[in-house]
């Protein structure tokens, strides 16, 4: 008589193989929820800096004569930080522009494989896009390249937050096409159920 630790199988191995690696995707799901959420309130203190960077120089500019070195840096270098790290909450809430017009007149029947295409190709733009980025903050580094503006900075510091929102939001799309949980009609416009 075998035992089921001596290398035979049953459907309860086959089961608990699977449990598991649900449970390790549902982890991973949520460690990248988490680190979205992180990355949103850092874009909206990018904004923050945004705000206070241009008002600080127009106040020491038109009020006392005495522009600042760095309020443009900061305003740009936060604008691509703040914007990239935004992107993948936007995807992951689907609130990227859409023109949807074509596929709001189809049955739910026939808008869901649209839908789907969609996500597809969305991950596929984001992963080219990501793949190319990743590639751009290689050569960065490997040269040395630096931002040439008052005070140099190493390039990579910026672009590497690109890479990053294209990268998550890649993985945004991938999670959306799960085919069963794109519920279309009722004002769901494609959103996952």
């Amino acid at each position: 008589m075998g035992s089921l630790y001596q290398g035979t199988r049953n459907e309860t191995d086959d089961d608990a193989g699977g449990g598991e690696v649900a449970a390790l995707l549902k982890g991973l799901a949520r460690a990248h929820d988490g680190l979205t959420d992180v990355s949103f309130q850092f874009a909206k203190l990018c904004l923050g800096i945004i705000v206070f960077a241009y008002c600080y120089e127009v106040g020491a500019r038109y009020f006392f004569n005495a522009p600042t070195w760095w309020a443009d840096e900061a305003v740009s270098y936060a604008l691509c930080i703040g914007v990239f790290t935004m992107m993948p909450h936007v995807t992951r809430e689907k609130g990227h522009v859409a023109v949807t017009l074509i596929v709001d007149m189809l049955s739910p029947r026939r808008a869901r494989p649209i839908y789907w295409l969609i996500y597809l190709l969305g991950f596929l733009a984001c992963v080219a896009a990501a793949w190319i980025s990743l590639d751009e903050n290689i050569r960065q580094v490997v040269k040395d390249v630096n931002l040439m503006k008052v005070k140099p900075l190493p390039k990579v510091w910026i672009s590497g937050w690109i890479t990053y929102g294209f990268a998550s939001s890649a993985l945004y799309y991938l999670r959306q096409l799960d085919y069963r949980k794109i519920t279309v009609g009722d004002g769901a416009d494609g959103r996952i159920s």
